[in-house]
């Protein structure tokens, strides 16, 4: 059986962010053109459908790292502040984008309040996780050869 921890995480998530652009619960904000996603980012993505990405990218991650909250995931999502003349330092992401992400998997059946905090994948998010991770190792298999023997 394959799950999301056979798959490189690049691949997983390009090919989660498209299955779940046909999710009606999850869907851009009208403010997600002009918004940074940290205070260390100095513009807003330029990529059309970053929203989706992001959206995978933390399904992903609470898969991995669940139960997980939005204090521990803008920690993961965190760079380099440029502050001038003087040292970097470390600035986590933005919560705002990552609260909202997480409410709309919750409407969208993919992830749950967990007893301990955070949030955990349901069920319905784990399938997602593990099919499309099944599919992508099947595309990864044709163009290379040398995985079918794991």
């Amino acid at each position: 059986m394959t799950t999301h921890y056979d798959v490189p995480g690049e691949h997983l998530v390009g090919a989660l962010a498209n299955s779940l652009k046909r999710v009606n619960a999850i869907q851009p904000p009208d403010w997600s053109n002009f918004v940074k996603t940290s205070t260390h980012k100095e513009q807003s993505p330029t990529q059309p459908d970053w929203w989706y990405f992001r959206t995978a990218s933390v399904l992903r991650k609470i898969g991995i790292n669940g139960p997980i909250g939005t204090e521990r995931l803008s920690r993961h999502y965190s760079g380099a502040k440029d502050r001038g003349s003087k040292p970097n330092r470390s600035s986590n992401g933005g919560r705002k984008v990552l609260r909202l992400i997480m409410q709309q998997l919750e409407i969208a059946g993919f992830i749950e309040k967990s007893k301990k905090g955070g949030r955990r994948l349901t069920p319905k998010g784990q399938s997602v996780l593990d099919n499309t991770a099944f599919d992508v190792k099947k595309k990864l298999e044709k163009e290379m050869s040398s995985l079918k023997k794991y």
